[in-house]
């Protein structure tokens, strides 16, 4: 399985596996066994202008990490390892320190982490960013990392980009050796427009977003994505598992999936190979959390070819169950939802149903101001008639706050 990133928003695991009508999960495979080595046919890839050779995976860490498994997974060839001082309150950068420190395999590995704490701009933002990146580095034991991002960057956060003392800040890490690369990771509703400003600002070698065979198909994407390869920037893809858990069996599976399950696929093997196929991403960010995922990981990776014929089928049934997946593009609801934040309620959501952090979900949620997340004085109902993949907004708005209000 290709790492707990799925997502799935409307309809229960049990119709699921009835009618295939689902919006992602992230159950492991029924199969066992120790992960493989490296195989020899792992794609290396180069991230844009920062001239790095990197394996085209990388593993994610947004959960509790285990020591084993990490040293599993170095050990089974993996090399880009994304974390964040945010992810699990520190934890999964001190876990990561210690193996990667006890192993001695730091200067093999592309390690990136993220300040997601304190974006801030102005003449403060130096103090600001080494702050924060000195923390994350005596947790991961090392003395630099491969690149620092602005982590989770949104519409607002734009003007950033464009601010002297933010660039000034970023050069300083640079020359003093404690960053290699500047970078940025994003799924807000104003991706396309975060991503051109990242290609024009000069400064950022490489970004991470959301990107997967629901959310790439969009003309404003790719023309932004398109801006950020003519400036040269690495492109890696996260939360490449939206929208589906994994095939089901061929007799109960909708008719354009049939012949890939038949062949052997999975839905997760063949998300990343579809976005491998599209050809704008250089490498893809999984998270895994067993073996069994790790060893799905590097098979789909080291064979990364979809066949025409089977990116059409993928592309049958994005279309007919777009309306269970929230593709995130608050701008066409939330202007009728009176303030309502609705595509980052979603996402929290998300965050409970699939990815099973109900507590960072309801942090997520009770942080919110009070208008962004009342559902009751608003019309939901436009808001639902507003979203153009027919997603059910009211029932699903009603579930956030029910679980996490």
């Amino acid at each position: 399985m290709l790492g707990s990133d799925h997502d799935r928003i409307g309809g229960s695991r049990r119709e699921f596996l009835r009618t295939a009508a689902i919006a992602g999960g992230s159950a492991a495979l029924a199969t066992s066994g120790a992960a493989t080595a490296a195989p020899a046919s792992l794609p290396m890839v180069t991230l844009g202008k920062t001239g790095q050779k990197v394996p085209a995976l990388g593993m994610g860490t947004s959960w509790s990490v285990a020591p084993s498994f990490v040293q599993t997974a170095l050990a089974a060839g993996i090399r880009y390892i994304d974390t964040s001082e945010s992810y699990e309150g520190g934890a999964s950068e001190r876990t990561l320190g210690e193996v990667i420190a006890r192993t001695g395999k730091r200067k093999d590995v592309y390690l990136v982490t993220k300040n997601s704490r304190r974006k801030i701009g102005g003449p403060g933002a130096f103090a600001a960013y080494e702050q924060r990146l000195n923390a994350s580095l005596e947790r991961l034991k090392t003395d630099y990392v491969d690149c620092y991002y602005l982590h989770g960057v949104t519409g607002k956060e734009i003007p950033l980009f464009s601010d002297p003392d933010v660039k000034a800040a970023f050069e300083k890490l640079k020359k003093s050796g404690k960053i290699r690369f500047c970078g940025l990771s994003c799924h807000d509703k104003m991706l396309p427009e975060i991503v051109t400003a990242a290609a024009e600002c000069g400064w950022i070698d490489q970004i991470m977003i959301q990107y997967n065979y629901r959310t790439m198909n969009g003309d404003a994407i790719r023309r932004a994505l398109d801006a950020a390869s003519k400036a040269n920037l690495g492109l890696i893809a996260m939360k490449s598992q939206a929208g589906a858990e994994s095939f089901p069996a061929p007799d109960q599976a909708p008719a354009p999936l049939r012949p890939m399950i038949e062949k052997g696929f999975n839905q997760p093997q063949a998300a990343i190979k579809a976005i491998f196929a599209e050809h704008r991403m250089q490498a893809v960010v999984s998270e895994m959390t067993n073996r069994d995922q790790l060893r799905e990981n590097l098979a789909a990776a080291s064979n990364p070819v979809l066949s025409i014929r089977d990116q059409e089928r993928l592309e049958e049934y994005r279309q007919a169950t777009a309306h269970l997946y929230c593709h995130g593009c608050g701008q066409h609801c939330e202007p009728a939802a009176g303030g309502v934040q609705v595509a980052e309620i979603l996402r929290y959501l998300r965050y409970d149903e699939i990815y099973g952090k109900r507590t960072r979900a309801r942090e997520l949620y009770q942080a919110l101001s009070p208008e962004a997340r009342d559902i009751a004085r608003t019309d939901l109902a436009a808001a639902q008639a507003a979203c153009p993949h027919g997603l059910p907004v009211v029932d699903l708005l009603r579930r956030a706050d029910d679980r996490l209000g």
